[in-house]
């Protein structure tokens, strides 16, 4: 369908990638997958255009998820971006001025019907230009 818009994924956890993705399109998205930071990047890179919003566990391989909503603050300043993190008192956010990509805040443990409950909602509300 050409009406669909796609979510970018990126968590570590196999499972837990996969129960989002499950609950991420059965809110009515397309969901492409990233299970490290610097997949994350280039998928940015080359899809940044495609995407309507971001999922992002803070803490994956390869590229710290601060790091990925700086390169996204950048790069593709009006994509949208859920943060999901086990870790609260480590988030952090290499600019300030960053924080303007960032929708929302989950804690794990959460149910990923709530995260792509809140991405659908979110999106209906501000579609990404």
């Amino acid at each position: 369908m050409a009406d669909r818009k796609t979510v970018l994924l990126v968590e570590d956890d196999e499972g837990l990638r996969y129960a989002f993705r499950i609950a991420i399109e059965r809110a009515g998205f397309d969901v492409v997958e990233a299970a490290q930071g610097d997949d994350a990047v280039h998928i940015i890179n080359e899809r940044g255009d495609e995407l309507c919003f971001a999922m992002l566990d803070m803490l994956v391989p390869k590229v710290h998820g601060s790091s990925l909503i700086f390169h996204i603050a950048g790069t593709a300043p009006t994509l949208p971006v859920v943060a999901v993190t086990g870790y609260p008192d480590r988030v952090m956010f290499a600019d300030p001025a960053d924080r303007h990509v960032v929708k929302a805040i989950f804690l794990k443990p959460v149910a990923p019907e709530d995260v792509a409950g809140f991405i659908a909602a979110r999106h209906a509300r501000e579609p990404r230009a």
